[in-house]
């Protein structure tokens, strides 16, 4: 069974956000590391940092719900670095909020062609790879929003839901092979809300309140890790499990 510091991770939406941290934390434990992404300067740059830290990287341009794209991809990861270890499906795009009578189907195409759908491509083009060495890592990524069912996030939402059915479903068929399937569910600082927080910053304060240990997540140092265990052999008997990684803010039945 290989060590952390022997593989090589595809990171979906790593250009920013909990995709750059994740691919961070994951670099200074030795991981080569692969980032997508739909713009190539924010992935650029990442891989550029990634590399100084001592490991080898790749910056491949992708939309998630690009099949031929997705293959292309996975297929030049195992090119460069013989075959792909760890697959962490953050990439995710959404539009804006709507109640459910006004939700469209370009908004509900837009949440599910990025999230559960192009989850799925990239487990599917990976698969192969990680069945054929009997060992793989699939970390997905859900929501809170869907397993609490957030009013006016249902495009997301529902997306979400499914990724965590994805996950538990995929867990049980792939176990055979080596290969663990688990989902987090994380609250963390993104671009996003640090925009919000200095527009609202009033807002920001009466939030962080209300939760038990009074901040957001950080990409790098509260994410990444999760996502390192996950990644490792330590969690080799680990699998089908969805985490709520957000600081006691979301507790499940």
């Amino acid at each position: 069974m290989k060590q952390l510091n022997e593989k090589v991770a595809i990171i979906t939406g790593g250009g920013q956000g909990i995709g750059k941290g994740i691919a961070t934390c994951l670099a200074k434990r030795g991981v080569n590391i692969v980032i997508t992404g739909r713009r190539p300067g924010p992935i650029e740059e990442s891989i550029e940092e990634i590399k100084a830290l001592g490991v080898d990287g790749l910056a491949l341009p992708c939309d998630s719900s690009d099949r031929d794209r997705v293959k292309e991809v996975v297929e030049e990861t195992a090119s460069t670095f013989g075959t792909v270890d760890v697959l962490v499906n953050n990439a995710q795009a959404v539009g804006p909020s709507a109640p459910v009578e006004e939700t469209t189907y370009d908004a509900m195409y837009l949440a599910w062609s990025t999230g559960c759908i192009g989850s799925l491509n990239f487990m599917q083009e990976c698969f192969p790879y990680m069945k054929e060495q009997h060992e793989g890592r699939v970390i997905n990524f859900a929501s809170a929003t869907g397993m609490f069912g957030y009013a006016g996030q249902l495009a997301y939402a529902s997306n979400k839901e499914a990724v965590r059915g994805l996950t538990k479903i995929a867990a049980k068929e792939w176990g055979e092979y080596g290969i663990c399937v688990n989902c987090i569910l994380p609250s963390s600082e993104t671009p996003a809300s640090k925009e919000w927080a200095k527009k609202f910053p009033e807002m920001y304060e009466e939030e962080m309140k209300k939760k038990p240990m009074g901040r957001m997540g950080d990409p790098e140092n509260d994410i990444g890790p999760v996502v390192a265990f996950l990644s490792g052999p330590d969690s080799c008997f680990y699998s089908g499990q969805c985490m709520l990684v957000d600081g006691a803010s979301s507790i499940a039945p």
